[in-house]
């Protein structure tokens, strides 16, 4: 195998695979990124931990057609660091080593040999009819708005995933670890008739962003079907098990009105909150709201390092209302809003609150209070 190959479209290629390559495993092939020649020029670049897969393309000047496996991460390091000028690849098919030239820098990267690298299962459903042809852009909103209040990852907890649903051209997302709830609804313009339902991976969504970056105003295909699914855009595709298990009834958890309403400048309540956090005690990140006649009182304080506070003018006419939080979840919410102001629905001091967009229902961040012992 030789071929010929501009830094930055390998650097490109190689970023993206190598996050689904598995980082401990009893089968070092794993570790590394399958490179096969396509023609006389491109390549195919493809990477599984056996639970995500991805395959993509890249084009190359291809001199000797063949195909090797090299070590990711180690591989990752040396075309980091080339020069911006095109880089040369030639296999000896007798050792597997692989020299790679790039202006005055060589070197010569052990490979294991591409039989040795399991045939990528998620391919078959290249072969079925495809669920839904989505707009990549509403889609990828969906997922930023949900996909951080999902529990730590894991691949026997169903709240380590989203719940996704479409069905009749509407998309509803949702996600919670228990502390937390975001949900939200977003209408789809290109749909195909079909509908599903899954819970998809937060690892699996988070690689999705970096896989459709540069994509965003394009559409992609997905298949779900086996405990599968897979996010197809022309020649790249990426692929993924589902979480089995019953996702939670969250639409029980989300109150239908708050007794309590306050409407607050987003913007005003990040810097604020962000201010108080700095005497937060670390292990519990709690900081004290309340609400009273337009003003809304923040506090932190931790028994050795000492105390803060910050006022902020608020919309609030109802009784005054003391509640404590996790700033972290408050923040995460926040930040992922676009409005300038958010309405807070309240309750009780121990009662789910819901953080959303004043101007929009569809999508709602709902965090669960801290009880002040």
């Amino acid at each position: 195998m030789k071929f010929i190959i501009q830094k930055e479209s390998f650097n490109n290629s190689l970023r993206l695979t190598e996050k689904i390559t598995a980082q401990k495993t009893v089968q070092p092939v794993l570790s590394n990124v399958l490179i096969e020649t396509v023609g006389d020029n491109s390549l195919k670049f493809s990477a599984t931990d056996l639970d995500l897969a991805i395959e993509l393309t890249s084009p190359a000047v291809v001199n000797e057609k063949g195909s090797i496996t090299l070590p990711a991460k180690k591989l990752n390091e040396i075309i980091s660091k080339l020069p911006d000028k095109p880089v040369s690849f030639e296999l000896n098919e007798d050792t597997n080593v692989v020299s790679i030239t790039c202006g005055n820098s060589k070197f010569d990267i052990v490979g294991i040999s591409s039989s040795e690298f399991p045939e990528l299962a998620q391919k078959e459903l290249l072969k079925d009819k495809v669920s839904v042809s989505v707009k990549i852009k509403p889609f990828l909103k969906a997922v930023k708005q949900t996909v951080f209040s999902t529990a730590s990852y894991d691949t026997n907890n169903i709240l380590s995933g989203v719940f996704c649903k479409i069905f009749n051209g509407e998309l509803e997302m949702a996600a919670t670890d228990g502390n937390r709830l975001s949900r939200v609804i977003e209408k789809l313009d290109s749909v195909e008739d079909n509908d599903f339902t899954a819970v998809i991976p937060s690892k699996t969504l988070n690689e999705l962003l970096r896989f459709t970056a540069g994509f965003e105003n394009e559409s992609m295909d997905i298949i779900v079907k086996k405990g599968q699914i897979l996010f197809k855009m022309d020649d790249r595709f990426l692929a993924s098990r589902l979480l089995e298990g019953q996702y939670p009834k969250y639409q029980q958890l989300i109150p239908e009105k708050g007794e309590k309403t306050a409407v607050v400048d987003r913007e005003a309540l990040i810097v604020a909150l962000d201010r108080v956090s700095t005497m937060v005690n670390e292990r519990t990140s709690i900081v004290k709201f309340t609400f009273s006649d337009d003003k809304l009182l923040l506090k932190a304080d931790t028994s050795d390092a000492g105390a803060s506070m910050d006022l902020i003018d608020i919309d609030y006419k109802d009784d005054e209302l003391m509640i404590a939080f996790n700033y972290r979840y408050i923040l995460d919410s926040l930040k992922i809003m676009d409005s300038e102001k958010v309405r807070i629905d309240l309750n009780t001091p121990l009662s789910a609150t819901v953080f959303k967009p004043q101007s929009d229902d569809n999508y709602i961040c709902l965090v669960m209070p801290v009880q002040i012992r």
